[in-house]
């Protein structure tokens, strides 16, 4: 008893599946898929694909209307061929395929209503998908025909600096594939290029191979290119300017270890000592107070170096070539082995006024 029951059951259950089917069969709105495959910016009217001979329509009798997929494509109303228009179909342009994964595949979707004029019936919907194979109709580009790198002249050999990417609109086989980077005789044994791979995207990274030094050249202008890999190739380039910035690699030095001169003991304040060629000598007065009052009051030299000067302690500011002068308030009396003594000022008149300077 319970296996007729049983098939009565599934008697039931097959007639309501294909009463189902019947219906939907004869429905109005029945939905077809199809798709197709067409290469990005072809010219226009090109045909993409036929409906009417793909669904096993008859070629007439029907009316074809495009309902989605417009500006992009158009429908033949009689024969349900599917063309492209004036405007072309972009790949990087569609809206669904901008933010696509290297290898994904970009779909434009398509509906079209058909209408069986000779029965009157309502209009069957197809739903379709048009896959917009990639082309190779994008160069790739740095962001600036001039790109620059500064580094230092102490850099290690070996050390890597980051050059700025450049960019392909097209993806996957048509996208950057390398870089290369060409040097002038100057440059060649110390810069060179290595190229590495972080996930989808390569990264052009510059090597130093040599000792820099900026006070031999400061800049070396080099050019580097990017190429993809379409059929045939796209290529570009950019110059790539290389600035070598300071390091603190000089030591300030005289040209002599030791220097000598005589002092009379009467001698006026301001009064010239040595003259130094092509170095510094500073020093600072014991009075700031008349420091800030009257800078005219001391002397000092400078060969160029850097500048530096303070309230407390009064140096050279720019190149100049003067002599060495007598402070105003106070100088050191050397003993006859040349040890350095009390400290004397100009009004004590037992005080020896002779001077030797040693400067090392």
């Amino acid at each position: 008893m319970m296996c007729q029951s049983a098939s009565e059951m599934w008697s039931r259950w097959s007639a309501m599946l294909v009463w189902i089917f019947l219906l939907l069969c004869c429905s109005a709105d029945v939905v077809s898929t199809i798709i197709y495959q067409v290469t990005e910016e072809q010219p226009p009217n090109t045909l993409i694909g036929s409906l009417a001979s793909d669904q096993g329509l008859p070629d007439t009798g029907h009316l074809y209307k495009l309902e989605v997929g417009a500006p992009f494509l158009r429908v033949d109303g009689k024969t349900g061929d599917i063309y492209t228009t004036e405007i072309p179909i972009d790949r990087e342009t569609l809206k669904d395929c901008r933010n696509l994964f290297e290898g994904d595949p970009c779909f434009l979707e398509f509906e079209v209503s058909i209408t069986d004029l000779m029965k009157g019936t309502g209009p069957r919907l197809i739903e379709g998908r048009i896959e917009i194979l990639d082309e190779n109709d994008n160069t790739p580009q740095f962001s600036s025909p001039v790109l620059t790198l500064s580094i230092p002249e102490n850099t290690h050999v070996g050390v890597l600096f980051a050059i700025p990417v450049a960019t392909d609109r097209d993806s996957g086989s048509n996208g950057i594939a390398d870089y290369a980077l060409t040097t002038g005789p100057e440059a060649a044994n110390l810069f060179s290029l290595q190229v590495a791979q972080d996930s989808d995207e390569k990264l052009p990274q510059l090597i130093v191979l040599g000792n820099l030094d900026r006070e031999q050249r400061d800049s070396y202008d080099l050019n580097i290119k990017v190429v993809d890999g379409g059929s045939p190739p796209r290529q570009s380039s950019a110059l790539l300017r290389i600035t070598i910035t300071d390091a603190n690699d000089n030591v300030p030095k005289f040209e002599k270890s030791h220097y000598e001169g005589e002092l009379p003991e009467n001698s006026p304040v301001g009064h010239s000592v040595l003259q130094l060629p092509h170095r510094r000598v500073t020093f600072s007065t014991a009075n700031q107070g008349q420091d800030l009052q009257d800078p005219s009051q001391h002397s000092y030299y400078d060969s160029g170096l850097e500048e530096s000067e303070t309230p407390s302690s009064k140096s050279s500011s720019g190149p100049r070539i003067g002599p060495l002068a007598l402070p105003e308030d106070h100088y050191e009396r050397t003993t006859p082995d040349g040890s350095i003594g009390e400290m004397e000022h100009p009004e004590n008149e037992g005080g020896s006024r002779s001077r030797k300077a040693g400067w090392q």
